[in-house]
């Protein structure tokens, strides 16, 4: 990357940050109240509750010995937290019960959890496309929580929160009522094998006559698949075993990567109006009979073409692991992976990977937003809601989410746009040239907000009946794959089956 298309990079990402991603002209440092470390005998002082605001009445430690189950996807965010909830049942008194689980698990309890009305889990990490789209009826609305000057409150909620990720997972249908504060801010990027194309790249230049290096417009699909193809003729296996590898199992990971695919060529599921952002019940028309549906699907089967052949059966773990132990020079993944694959005491690739925004297709690069809000059960006590309030605002505050950033074992990145006011994030982001050779963070968040610029963001169909549209998208997905049918067969057969469902409505 030259000097100048650096200095671009970071002028573009800085104007992200502190304009268009936040939808405001600015960011407001988020400013602690005056009397938050007095409180107690000064109890907070030099503690994470610090800088949060509370009025001078509010008791702390007033539901001391309450239980909070809270569930959620086990992730970077949730492994932080885990160790700093420590302090936090120190301080209040509330016993913090973290249970994190895969995401099919979390599906599927917190669904349960809902329809029996049970209450069992006070604390819900709530994905918008499985949970708020289905059950934002079962959620409480938190308007009232932070409009309520004798409770703790978010500073600056949500204009410090990005636009697009609130929009995603804190409403639904309309831009009323909140029922989420955005948590965490996963995103598929890019991975490489940066050691793989170094060594190899004026030789594949002087074969190919293009620079492989991926993160821009000249990297597209079809070069993905140019790329993937010459390692597995060209590199030892000793190297590397596969150019690529994808997520294909009959599994929500295989939506999601083909997903890239389509929105990088122009094409979605649905044409419906806010469908993709605050979300409806359900879906008017499908888009897949388009030609750029059919384009993806060719392309996806193309790439598939030179894939580990194992990874029709992958999901994302699965492809990360194979990643970690340095068998596939390429995955798309979600970013979170970031920290596994850095971690030098399991990973075979540690300190070789690089990073960007995921290829081109004929219209733009197309990366995945796939954050997730945290919300509170409608049928936890009185009691248990106000707890779990005061347990939002400490978890999703500027210092626990630079916190989890900074974090030997975190990553993460802030969904509050303050916190990459923090002085060492934003002098990284404003010179990366600093830390650039050596520095596996600072290249991780740069591809992660890249991915965030409004040309390169995807935002899926957020719809109540998209468990039925699922299952028609992952099955026929991963069969056209597994079996090498038809695009066009496979394109038509999606449709019948989105039809039959809007039918059956």
């Amino acid at each position: 990357m030259n000097l100048m298309f650096k200095r671009i990079v970071v002028l573009i990402l800085v104007c992200v940050l502190l304009t268009s991603c936040s939808g405001n002209t600015s960011v407001r440092e988020a400013a602690p109240s005056d009397n938050a470390a007095s409180i107690g005998n000064k109890l907070l002082t030099g503690t994470s509750f610090e800088n949060l605001r509370l009025s001078e009445e509010y008791n702390i430690r007033q539901f001391e010995g309450t239980t909070l189950n809270f569930i959620v996807e086990n992730n970077l965010y949730a492994n932080i937290l885990s160790h700093e909830s420590e302090e936090f049942s120190e301080i209040t008194g509330i016993n913090v019960k973290i249970r994190a689980v895969d995401f099919d698990t979390l599906v599927q309890k917190v669904n349960l959890d809902f329809i029996s009305q049970a209450g069992e889990y006070q604390l819900v990490y709530v994905d918008p496309y499985q949970t708020l789209n289905r059950f934002y009826d079962y959620l409480e609305v938190l308007n009232p929580y932070n409009k309520n000057s004798d409770l703790p409150k978010i500073e600056g909620f949500l204009d410090d929160f990005f636009e697009n990720q609130t929009t995603v997972s804190s409403y639904f249908e309309e831009d009323k009522n909140i029922y989420t504060v955005p948590f965490d801010s996963t995103t598929m990027i890019f991975y490489y094998r940066k050691d793989i194309f170094d060594k190899y790249r004026d030789r594949f230049y002087h074969e190919k006559g293009y620079d492989w290096t991926p993160g821009t417009s000249e990297f597209t699909w079809e070069r993905y698949y140019e790329v993937a193809k010459w390692i597995d003729d060209n590199v030892p296996n000793e190297e590397v075993k596969y150019g690529s590898g994808l997520m294909a199992q009959q599994h929500n990971s295989i939506f999601c990567e083909f997903s890239n695919i389509l929105a990088s060529y122009g094409g979605d599921y649905f044409s419906d109006n806010k469908i993709n952002t605050l979300g409806l019940k359900t879906f008017d028309q499908s888009n897949v009979l388009d030609q750029n549906f059919i384009q993806a699907l060719d392309m996806y089967k193309k790439i598939a073409s030179v894939s580990a052949p194992k990874s029709v059966n992958w999901n994302w773990t699965d492809l990360a692991g194979v990643f970690q132990n340095g068998d596939i020079a390429m995955m798309v993944n979600w970013d979170e992976n970031y920290t596994f694959i850095e971690d030098k005491s399991q990973s075979k690739v540690s300190g070789k990977v690089g990073y960007s925004i995921l290829p081109y297709g004929d219209v733009r690069s197309a990366n995945i937003y796939g954050g997730s809000g945290i919300g509170i059960n409608k049928y936890a006590s009185e009691t248990e809601k106000q707890a779990a309030w005061l347990y939002i605002v400490w978890a999703t505050s500027k210092d626990m989410q630079l916190k989890v950033l900074k974090h030997p074992e975190g990553g993460s990145l802030p969904t509050r746009t303050s916190a990459y006011e923090d002085p060492v994030i934003y002098n990284q982001i404003k010179n990366p040239e600093i830390a650039e050779d050596e520095d596996a963070l600072l290249k991780h968040m740069k591809a992660v907000l890249n991915a965030w610029m409004p040309e390169n963001l995807y935002l899926r169909p957020k719809i109540s009946n998209f468990y039925d549209v699922e299952k028609v998208l992952i099955t026929n997905l991963h069969n056209m794959i597994e079996y090498d049918l038809d695009s066009k067969a496979t394109a038509q057969k999606i449709h019948d089956e989105l039809e039959q469902i809007k039918m059956n409505e």
